[in-house]
């Protein structure tokens, strides 16, 4: 727990910390925090994950709202899943496309957007399962809990395999 929170809420506020009076003197710059989509839906099992990834949105959006008017863009950006090492997907799909598929998409929302998911394809599962939520609640937190849970007696089995 203590390290997620250093991670997501330490990290992120002391480099903007660090770079944001240099982008206030030359009245420019861009500073692009990354969230996660488990911050904007419903996350059992992710709890304190998602919390942290809360704090960077929210931390974003306030920064957004005090610089742009002195030239400083700033955009939090929550991905779903990514074909990446760390994530543990090792073949991209419409929902976790590679790294470089979901960099380039990103890359193309800068400025236009202050918070965005990055990804059409993140976007329409976020917004999918929100609105499950919306329409039935214990329905959606079922249906998230239960994919969590899969995903999770899957990455202990292969742990205890290794």
């Amino acid at each position: 727990m203590s390290n997620l929170i250093k991670a997501n809420v330490a990290s992120v506020t002391r480099m903007t910390g660090l770079a944001l009076p240099g982008m206030v003197k030359r009245g420019k710059g861009v500073i692009i925090n990354i969230g996660s989509a488990s911050s904007i839906i419903p996350s059992p099992l992710l709890t304190v994950y998602a919390a942290s990834k809360a704090y960077v949105d929210k931390f974003t959006e306030g920064l957004d709202m005090e610089y742009r008017k002195k030239g400083i863009i700033c955009q939090c950006v929550m991905p779903g899943f990514v074909c990446t090492t760390m994530s543990g997907i090792r073949r991209s799909t419409f929902f976790a496309p590679t790294a470089e598929a979901f960099v380039k998409s990103a890359i193309s929302l800068v400025g236009t957007v202050s918070r965005t998911t990055g990804y059409l394809p993140h976007a329409i599962f976020t917004n999918t399962i929100s609105f499950i939520y919306d329409v039935s609640g214990s329905f959606g937190v079922w249906l998230v809990t239960r994919s969590m849970e899969n995903t999770r007696n899957r990455s202990l089995k292969k742990y205890k395999k290794q």
